[in-house]
């Protein structure tokens, strides 16, 4: 009984960790990339959404086929030593000044992959190493070391740029990137009881055949896609909002990075007091409904907030709106992925967490820009978001129903 606590404890303690490493490495320059995409006009962001679903596309497709060759759990840390590697590229991209236009949006498409893709990639291991009682305990710890390292980036990037530059920053990110591979070793190794795992031959398109066929699987599609729609309003409210509200780069930069700080603080204190035991006592369905809530609060407050007051307004949003998202939504989410098999849990956890969430944010980013030409005001936004509510509450409601029988049989 104390050997297995004391490996449950290393495992918790190396995935998050590694979580924290992966979200560090991102959250350091998330800023900077942000503030760079209000250079020019808002309107222009739904054309790099469509690139970065077209490069998601591509990046799953390439996952699922390495999949059918390699065992599943190797070549995670494979995936993130990649990601390192494109880091330094850009870097070096960055620091010659090579066509800093073209080399800035293929970057905020790189980063926007790199977030989806890299934590698609972390939770399929860790959803495969805990079964579905043991994850409800210690997914919410493992997700406050992923807040940790999303506090602790954003301080690294502004203790160090003044010195080293953006492109030292991007170093700094494949470095953090290189202590997760450590972590994802030291993860399967642990985890690693089973007898050798052989990979199941699929396709490049594997993981959207096998969530087509499953309800299941569809269910939980149809849930990150009215989140992703909802967090794409808010998004492209930030954008206008800050776009008027701060003339500068430097100011934007300051605002965003601000605005991640409080957040990720909000998130660290839901995730260690709230997450497990609600987790534990109404399961996922119930958790998985208050960001529906959430999200139409938001928008019903923007919609019907003047002018003068729409920066604290989005402010008090967005904090909101992402504490619920990762401090409550993704542990629960993530836990739904553990009562599936375990090609389902690297090939359509990967489709759901990239290509479908990518393709809520091609969507949404033109039905937004549709409806304020149809009708100018955050106010239409908040009653379109009134279908789009009862829909994504319906669907929290099954996959908590449907995960409490897969678990009963698991």
């Amino acid at each position: 009984m104390q050997s297995s606590r004391r490996s449950e404890l290393a495992l918790v303690g190396w995935a998050a960790l590694t979580f924290g490493a992966l979200l560090a490495s991102f959250s350091a320059f998330r800023p900077v990339r942000d503030a760079l995409i209000l250079d020019g006009k808002p309107d222009d962001i739904p054309w790099l959404f469509i690139g970065t679903f077209i490069a998601v596309t591509i990046a799953s497709s390439a996952w699922s086929s390495i999949l059918s060759r390699r065992a599943h759990r190797s070549v995670v840390p494979v995936a993130f030593h990649v990601f390192a590697l494109c880091a330094i590229a850009f870097s070096v991209l960055v620091r010659e000044h090579v066509a800093p236009v073209a080399v800035g949006r293929a970057f905020y498409i790189w980063s926007a992959v790199y977030n989806l893709f890299v934590v698609s990639v972390f939770w399929s291991l860790l959803s495969d190493l805990l079964g579905p009682d043991k994850a409800t305990r210690l997914f919410g710890p493992v997700s406050a070391g992923g807040t940790i390292g999303a506090i602790v980036g954003p301080a690294l990037t502004k203790l160090i740029v003044g010195s080293v530059g953006v492109a030292g920053v991007l170093v700094m990110s494949a470095l953090l990137l290189e202590i997760a591979v450590v972590g994802a070793w030291q993860l399967k190794k642990l985890g690693n009881t089973e007898p050798a795992e052989l990979p199941a031959k699929s396709t490049p398109w594997a993981g959207i055949a096998r969530v087509a066929k499953e309800p299941y699987l569809l269910a939980i599609c149809g849930y990150v896609l009215c989140l992703s729609v909802a967090a794409t309003f808010l998004y492209l409210d930030q954008a206008s909002i800050v776009k008027v509200a701060f003339k500068s780069r430097e100011a934007r930069t300051d605002f965003f990075a601000s605005l991640d700080l409080w957040t990720q603080l909000a998130t660290l204190v839901v995730q260690t007091l709230v997450a497990a035991p609600l987790l534990r006592r109404f399961g996922p369905g119930i958790v998985l409904a208050v960001l529906p809530l959430a999200q139409l609060g938001a928008q019903i407050a923007l919609g019907v907030t003047g002018r003068g007051a729409a920066l604290t307004v989005l402010v008090i949003a967005m904090i909101t709106t992402r504490t619920v998202q990762h401090g409550l939504t993704r542990p629960a989410r993530e836990l739904l992925f553990t009562v599936v098999d375990r090609e389902d849990k690297y090939h359509a956890k990967n489709v759901i967490d990239t290509i479908v969430y990518r393709l809520g944010d091609v969507g949404s980013g033109w039905l937004y820009s549709g409806l304020l030409s149809l009708a100018a005001g955050a106010g239409t936004l908040a009653i379109a978001s009134a279908p789009l509510t009862a829909a994504w509450l319906a669907l929290a409601v099954v996959l908590g129903s449907r995960f409490r029988r897969r678990a009963a049989f698991s």
